[in-house]
């Protein structure tokens, strides 16, 4: 399987995002969840591309953690898909991130999200609205100064607030891993063709502005409880994004799955 960390972008020495933070359900588990949460956002930054062996020994080193909860951590986030079994090495290794892999991904997060809006429709409460309406109001009236860390911030931050509304904590769980993933692949992606043209940042305040738009509909119909609607919102919304990142895979020089 070629890695398309060589292949598209992926650059070591780029400002990893801010990741999303995967929640503590109870005190009990706080500690591993903050174990948890500083292993994944070390495994999913700029230190590691795709197909990378992780090595218990050093991760443990550059979080001063012993070996026992890096080694409980990997084996969570290799149940979970997210890293895999290295066979040379009896090791874990990161995902070799190839186009149909992406695709998969952007598929996985849309079915949480089209069942995580539906329940937020019948769960959501009046302060979960005026959060999301919050998040909408910053993004649009940011759209010609935000930096791309802040608006990615506040587009991961709305999709997230939209599963915590609706109150499965398996939808809440997944998708928090989830998100580290794309926040991962995507902002990688990215880090190649970033452009200060000043008719290229006109255009992207347009996209912001469109994008906030798309938000405040679908923070609408949540309020109305419009659950079909909302859903079919929120599936046109992914179903752009998703075609955005098709694209950008397909005009960089790679070769096809291998199917191995």
């Amino acid at each position: 399987m070629t890695a398309i960390g060589s292949k598209i972008g992926f650059a070591k020495g780029c400002a990893p995002l801010m990741m999303p933070v995967m929640p503590a359900h109870t005190s009990a588990n706080e500690s591993v969840s903050s174990h948890l949460n500083r292993l994944v956002r070390l495994v999913f930054s700029e230190k590691y591309l795709p197909g990378d062996r992780l090595v218990e020994r050093d991760l443990a080193a550059q979080l001063n953690l012993s070996r026992i909860p890096i080694r409980e951590g990997l084996l969570m986030l290799a149940a979970k898909g997210l890293i895999l079994k290295d066979d040379s090495s009896r090791g874990m290794r990161l995902r070799d991130y190839t186009p149909t892999e992406v695709l998969h991904l952007y598929e996985y997060r849309e079915a949480i999200e089209l069942a995580a809006i539906h329940a937020a429709c019948q769960h959501r409460t009046q302060t979960q609205l005026v959060e999301l309406e919050l998040l909408c109001d910053e993004l649009d009236a940011g759209a010609e100064h935000l930096d791309t860390t802040r608006r990615l911030e506040l587009e991961w931050s709305f999709h997230q607030s939209i599963v915590l509304a609706s109150g499965n904590a398996r939808f809440i769980s997944d998708f928090a891993l989830l998100m580290v993933e794309c926040n991962y692949v995507f902002y990688h992606l990215h880090s190649d063709g970033r452009n200060t043209d000043e008719n290229a940042n006109l255009s992207l305040s347009t996209h912001v502005h469109a994008v906030a738009k798309e938000h405040r509909d679908i923070v609408r119909m949540i309020g109305e409880r419009d659950s079909a609607s909302a859903s079919t919102a929120m599936r046109a919304h992914l179903s752009s994004l998703s075609s955005r990142i098709h694209r950008i895979l397909v005009k960089r020089p790679f070769r096809a799955d291998t199917g191995d």
